[in-house]
């Protein structure tokens, strides 16, 4: 999945916590399966070479994990092309209200609004000076959908992103299923594509969103996970999301989505894994990547995930 494709997981905006299908030993207390179980296999470098058909590369490339930002803000005004389409039908999804806002502040807009046409196709112009922007995307037979840390070639005046997608209310009211949930009403969900130094998807990592930041020399402990989270990974045969006991931690195609939790103004989601076989064996998780984000209810907000680096 490419830049803008990864919201193809809002589908489950509507979905929640339930029957994860798991078991517990009899004299064991019982302990909610929330998705962050310790992976069993170190980070690893994932391409898709047709449709849901993916193959293992080999050890994710952290090479720009710890390193200096390395972003560039636009230094010229950019026209910018896309169509908003459905993401179960792909069909497009014309009358769409599409604005881009800096960072992950929705308040601080710098395109838009514009709405997609009759084709859905729409541009949008961006200012001179943006580095990491995010897309909402507002329609009246459609989930409200915010696509956060984006970016631009700094330097090209025209650009294009193939699609956009938004999700309708029917497609998110009948998915849900696939993981045998159902929703609580007023809670948010977080979700996005992970993706290592060489911008190819990475497996084995686990994801949660904590009421706390954390940095590339925490241990795990300092996870302060959001009252209700509950993640889930997505089959890499299927591009769907799977109960916790078929994937306990991310798949080759790098997708996972956090749902139940409670609104908040700030949270971390963050990403962890094993960097290499040396640290799995020693039981070593590190923080790989982590995006501050809102808690919106009844929204979801998703986002591209790359290894962390330093301001």
């Amino acid at each position: 999945m490419r830049l803008a494709s990864i919201a193809s997981v809002l589908f489950l905006t509507l979905a929640a916590c339930g029957d994860d299908g798991g078991s517990t030993t009899p004299d064991a207390p019982m302990v909610d399966d929330i998705g962050f179980t310790k992976p069993k296999a170190a980070l690893k470098s994932n391409m898709e070479v047709s449709k849901n058909n993916w193959t293992e590369i080999g050890p994710a490339d952290l090479t720009c994990l710890g390193t200096p930002n390395a972003d560039m803000a636009t230094t010229v005004a950019v026209t910018l092309t896309t169509k908003v389409k459905d993401f179960q039908s792909g069909n497009a999804v014309p009358g769409t209200v599409v604005t881009a806002f800096r960072d992950q502040n929705t308040a601080d807009m710098i395109a838009g609004p514009v709405t997609s046409d009759g084709n859905a196709d729409l541009s949008m112009m961006f200012p001179v000076g943006v580095k990491r922007f995010g897309f909402k995307m507002t329609n009246s037979n459609a989930l409200d959908t915010l696509l956060l840390n984006q970016t631009l070639d700094p330097a090209m005046p025209t650009q294009m992103i193939s699609q956009i997608q938004s999700v309708s209310t029917a497609t998110a009211q009948t998915l849900p299923a696939l993981i045998g949930v159902s929703r609580t009403p007023g809670t948010g969900i977080l979700a996005g594509a992970v993706r290592d130094c060489a911008g190819n998807e990475m497996s084995n990592f686990i994801a949660t969103v904590s009421s706390t930041e954390a940095s590339l020399t925490s241990t795990v402990d300092v996870v302060k996970h959001l009252p209700g989270v509950d993640a889930y990974y997505f089959s890499a045969s299927v591009g769907l999301p799977v109960r916790h006991s078929q994937q306990q931690h991310s798949s080759k195609n790098g997708l996972f989505m956090a749902i139940e939790m409670q609104p908040t103004a700030m949270a971390y989601v963050q990403v962890w894994g094993y960097k290499n076989d040396a640290d799995l064996a020693a039981d070593k998780l590190s923080l790989i990547a982590q995006l501050k984000s809102a808690v919106i209810a009844d929204v979801v907000i998703t986002g591209s995930y790359d290894p962390l680096r330093t301001p």
